[in-house]
């Protein structure tokens, strides 16, 4: 288990030290393109989660019930990860390694800057379609990692314990 816990804080490092330098060096009106006419990083903050949503509430209200519910969402996952790690396949334990990195990453903006640092912009060429950032991809990849597993296990192809 402890192989999972020194790559989670490893991610977590990433994750901060990219926001930090977006931060540092972009601007809302400034870009990077990386792919053209598909990727490129700005400075954006979002105030809500996912796409913006309840980003509208006054921070009385948004910061506290954010922070608290990722907060329990992210115990929630721990206590599940310890108590089933012996039966969790090892593609299961990186998928929730990457989950709780990229949550716990969100977390920390969410708790100490009361917002979130997103900076990948996808958009065909003017077409937005999102912003986000190193935390969510790696959240999305370990989500489809469990569902691949559970796909595999109702398959009778376990693969990984």
């Amino acid at each position: 288990m402890r192989v999972y816990v020194i790559v989670a804080l490893l991610l977590i490092g990433i994750d901060q030290l990219i926001k930090h330098l977006v931060r540092l060096y972009l601007t809302a009106s400034s870009y990077i393109e990386i792919i053209p006419n598909f990727i490129h990083l700005t400075y954006q903050e979002n105030r809500g989660i996912s796409f913006g949503f309840l980003s509208q509430l006054p921070s009385t209200i948004r910061v506290p019930l954010i922070t608290g519910v990722t907060a329990v969402v992210i115990i929630g996952l721990i206590i599940y990860v310890v108590k089933n790690h012996r039966v969790l396949a090892k593609f299961e334990k990186w998928g929730f390694t990457l989950i709780l990195s990229g949550a716990l990453g969100n977390f920390i903006d969410r708790a100490f800057r009361q917002q979130v640092t997103d900076y990948m912009h996808f958009h065909i060429f003017d077409y937005s379609l999102f912003v986000n950032n190193f935390a969510d991809d790696i959240i999305s990849i370990g989500f489809v990692m469990i569902v691949w597993q559970s796909f595999r296990k109702k398959d009778g192809t376990n693969g990984g314990h």
